[in-house]
């Protein structure tokens, strides 16, 4: 019985550290521009395919991990530039209608391109399993769990500790009063999407590998998911993005244990979103209005 508690815990972690990274990426960008950037999971989708294409030429899984964040970053802020900036100035529902729809257009293009079928997206490296008081873990599961929290915690401290992180968050408080205090906006802005955009690339192609398929719809699950984290945690807390990705995969990993004939998966997510709103509307790390 205790084995099998701390075995969905580590399951719980595992698949915590999508959620988080993902959170993150939408924290970052809507902090900066107040945009519900539904189109990010159509990032991390795009990253999971740069990724496999430069595995496959290559057989590097580093060169995939770089490949897959690179593209997904650069991707990220062509749709900033493109698409969000000359729309600023519209209501919210614009942005986010334009949003949803890039989303489409991504998860399209890439069935389309790569095709509909899903691919096996196996690495050659060998897989340890250890078993320590009955819970079981593997080589991968370490590998995945490493790259994705160090990368989400370097974010976090980029975005706390740093001069340019600091500037960042500035801007997220009142961007008029940054300009006027000589803070180069549009770089920064262009810099948060880098940012959180290659993260999600790096998410994107680490899900592959450890789960070893991608399909063109992967992004599906991830657009709804990540905006339960981030109402969870409240919206623009970075470390509320943490902390309710880990809650989220946590908890939805027990819940599907143990009471999983009750509700489809999926609606676990929305179940503890709404538990928490209830008993705080603003998110656990949000601020009240």
């Amino acid at each position: 019985m205790y084995s099998s508690i701390i075995q969905e815990l580590l399951n719980g972690i595992t698949l915590s550290a999508v959620y988080v990274a993902i959170a993150l990426g939408l924290t970052i960008t809507y902090g900066i521009l107040k945009i519900l950037h539904i189109a990010h999971a159509g990032v991390y989708l795009w990253g999971a395919y740069i990724g496999y294409i430069a595995y496959v030429y290559t057989g590097s899984v580093i060169l995939s991990l770089i490949f897959g964040a690179l593209g997904a970053a650069l991707i990220g802020v062509a749709i900033e530039r493109v698409f969000y900036i000359p729309a600023l100035d519209s209501p919210p529902h614009i942005t986010l209608i334009i949003s949803i729809a890039l989303f489409t257009l991504l998860s399209e293009l890439a069935a389309k391109t790569f095709g509909y079928h899903p691919k096996g997206f196996t690495i050659h490296w060998p897989i340890y399993s250890w078993t320590i008081g009955g819970v079981v873990i593997n080589s991968m599961q370490i590998f995945f769990l490493a790259v994705v929290y160090s990368a989400s915690i370097g974010v976090w401290l980029w975005a706390t500790k740093t001069r340019m992180g600091l500037a960042s968050r500035a801007l997220i408080q009142d961007i008029e009063t940054a300009k006027s205090m000589g803070v180069n906006v549009n770089r920064l802005i262009d810099i948060n999407f880098l940012v959180g955009s290659a993260l999600a690339g790096l998410s994107g192609v680490l899900v592959g590998m450890y789960y070893t398929i991608i399909w063109p719809h992967m992004g599906d699950v991830v657009a709804y998911k990540g905006l339960v984290v981030i109402v969870l945690g409240g919206f623009g807390s970075i470390i509320g993005a943490i902390v309710g990705g880990l809650i989220l995969g946590i908890s939805e990993s027990y819940l599907i244990a143990y009471f999983g004939n009750i509700l489809p998966r999926d609606a676990f997510a929305f179940l503890i979103m709404i538990i928490i709103l209830i008993l705080r509307p603003q998110g656990l790390f949000g601020r009240s209005e």
